[in-house]
């Protein structure tokens, strides 16, 4: 019987450890990818509040969008983002191209086109779910850039047409997308004021919010002073000083976005304004023009969080300023008074090749509001109102990882998933071995009493089946409906530890009361004296968890129990145990167990009590169960308790002997 014990355990112990060993190192490998993901740039939404989507391509032969980069150049590499007009995260982008290729040509008829990229998707419909496209240059040079389409789309709207659709591309030279607002030209396009133009496909507005790092931002940027009038005909500037009159490749201009103020991205950005170069001066150049049609109306719909990116081809300047005609509306004063206007920036940027040349320059302003995180000298401090600002080599190489990152982790989880899911087959496999090995050890506990005669021994036959049905039988159904409740939950994706943990004590009970029982059914249970120990030990596993102590007195005498005898003494013991653990809330329960001439267990609480005279105090049967229990020995039952004052049960048993 030992030998089938231990079987048991280690058969239900291997169940509630497989698993957990084999996916250690998969859980760990997902932990270090989400601390990795968590200092990498992320693909934040952007609003798209000013309104350029993307580019928007006819059926043709061939369909192709061109890029005159006005130089020759030997691109880096070339990023191709879809244009999403619905923003979500991981929301389809409908009319990216099923295929298309990257030529780079000397020449705008690409007589001699060099083929950078051939691109198609692996699996109809992929390409419509890629948050973008990323390509080497491969060392190819050229002036000219073209997307050539090989895979377009079927129009929903009309299914005799097909079309694609592209939100920017990006072409990385020195540093620099050299793509930026460069000449666009396509065989077939619609034109769509501001949401779908040609214009749209390399003006720097992406679907989501380019060069920001993982960082969190410590400022919030330059907000000028408050003004009643909107339009202030250039007396709302700020400017950065560079020091020196030095080449400048672009400038970017950063919205607002603070943290304490009613969410509202590109907060303070004016709706009319220039951006000049060494303003004031015989060689003042105008930069970007920004003020038709006239205030009320926005000349710029304002850019939300994007940023305003501006190529300045052979420009040189010193000084670069914004200077504002009309202001934007941040609201009423106090409720009651005027309105106000406000201009604000989080970072004015001007590059040269890699290098951002204004990065902590000084700078000047009309005027200016200094509080908490609002300061002039926020404005190139290298941080917008959110994130840190970066460069789109660090900005690329980011999300590129960090897509390589995400699926990696998809992998590891439908792995763990998929272990999860076998797991589970492997335990009801494990159950319903254990069943068949209970079963087992049931048939041999009922063929040895069948050896037996008379009918004492047919009603000690009967009580031993009705535990294995009561506690063994009930445990498995209820283990099984747990092992059936898991797989569910594992489908649906919401399996937690909580439910894999009531499986893990469900077992333990049930090798427990598997213990209990084989033990009395052991041709060779033991003497007194192992009936003494054993009964020491079901109260200390039973109240654990809860403050006790267990005195024993007396010495056991000689001999062996009779089985029938040990089975009683044994179920009253833990039924009035369970009832106290389960029902009395005590801060302590003792349990004292003396041996002379008969047997005394008594067993103390200091919880709620009950009144006695009710037949089911708790809505249970445990007192019933108690009183069967102890005719069926013979012995003396005392209780004792009333509402608030704990409960005193003592059993008074004669020894009887084999």
């Amino acid at each position: 019987m030992s030998v089938r014990r231990a079987t048991l355990g280690w058969l239900l112990a291997a169940a509630l450890g497989l698993g957990a060993q084999e996916s250690t190192s998969q859980h760990e490998r997902l932990a270090a990818i989400e601390r990795d993901q968590a200092s990498l740039p992320q693909l934040i939404l952007s609003q798209q509040s000013h309104q350029r989507i993307g580019f928007h391509g006819l059926q043709a032969d061939p369909a192709w969008i061109a890029i005159d980069l006005g130089r020759t150049v030997t691109p880096d590499r070339i990023a191709v983002f879809p244009a999403r007009s619905q923003l979500a995260e991981r929301v389809p982008s409908p009319g990216f191209p099923a295929a298309f290729d990257v030529e780079i040509a000397e020449t705008e008829d690409f007589a001699r086109a060099i083929r950078i990229v051939r691109w198609s998707e692996p699996l109809p419909g992929a390409g419509e779910h890629l948050p973008f496209l990323i390509f080497s240059g491969n060392g190819a040079t050229g002036r000219f850039i073209r997307l050539r389409v090989t895979g377009l789309r079927p129009d929903p709207d009309q299914s005799d047409r097909q079309y694609f659709r592209i939100g920017e591309i990006v072409v990385l030279a020195d540093g620099l997308n050299v793509a930026l607002h460069a000449p666009v030209s396509s065989s077939a396009s619609t034109e769509s004021a501001r949401r779908w133009e040609r214009i749209n496909v390399n003006d720097g507005y992406l679907w989501c919010l380019p060069l920001l790092g993982a960082s969190p931002s410590p400022t919030h940027g330059f907000q000028s002073g408050v003004s009643v009038a909107a339009v202030v005909a250039d007396r709302s500037w700020v400017e950065v000083d560079l020091g020196d009159v030095m080449p400048i490749d672009q400038i970017h201009l950063v919205p607002a976005h603070p943290r304490d103020f009613a969410d509202s991205s590109g907060f303070g950005f004016p709706t009319h304004f220039r951006v000049l170069g060494d303003a004031g001066t015989p060689t003042e150049t105008v930069i970007l023009k920004e003020l038709e049609p006239v205030w009320p109306a926005d000349a710029l719909p304002n850019p939300g969080s994007a940023q305003v990116m501006v190529a300045t081809p052979g420009l040189s300047a010193r000084r670069i300023r914004v200077s504002c005609q009309a202001l934007w509306r941040r609201g009423p004063g106090s409720g009651k008074g005027p309105d106000e206007h406000v201009f604000a920036l989080s970072e004015l940027q001007v590059w040269r090749g890699r290098t951002n040349i204004a990065a902590w320059r000084p700078v000047l302003a009309a005027d200016a509001t200094q509080t908490t995180g609002w300061s002039p000298e926020a404005l190139t401090d290298g941080y917008s109102s959110r994130h840190q600002l970066i460069d789109w080599d660090a900005w690329l190489d980011g999300i590129e990882r960090g897509e390589h990152l995400r699926e990696e982790a998809k992998t590891l989880r439908a792995g763990l998933a998929l272990e999860h899911e076998r797991w589970q087959q492997r335990l009801v496999l494990i159950a319903i071995s254990a069943a068949v090995l209970i079963a087992l050890l049931a048939a041999i506990a009922l063929l040895l009493l069948r050896t037996r005669a008379g009918r004492e021994r047919d009603v000690l036959r009967m009580r031993i089946a009705r535990d294995l049905h009561d506690e063994i039988g009930a445990g498995l159904s209820h283990l099984a409906m747990q092992s059936d409740l898991a797989k569910q939950h594992l489908k649906q994706g919401d399996l937690h530890g909580d439910r894999l943990d009531a499986m893990s004590a469900s077992a333990r009970e049930l090798i427990d009361h598997m213990r209990d029982i084989i033990w009395l059914l052991a041709p060779k249970a033991g003497d007194w004296r192992d009936l003494a120990r054993r009964m020491e030990a079901i109260a200390n596993r039973l109240l654990e968890g809860i403050p006790h102590s267990v005195v024993v007195t007396g010495t056991p005498p000689d001999g062996q129990p009779a089985i029938a005898w040990s089975r009683d003494v044994v179920s009253f013991m833990k039924e009035a145990l369970t009832n106290a653990r389960r029902h009395s809330q005590a801060q302590h329960v003792r349990v004292s167990i003396t041996w002379s001439e008969r047997l005394v267990i008594e067993i103390c609480d200091d919880g709620t009590g009950f009144d006695v005279n009710d037949a089911r105090p708790h809505g249970g049967s445990g007192l019933d169960n108690l009183r069967q229990r102890a005719a069926a020995l013979s012995a003396t039952l005392e209780l004792h308790s009333s509402p608030g004052q704990g409960t005193r049960i003592q059993l008074s048993v004669g020894i009887e002997a084999i």
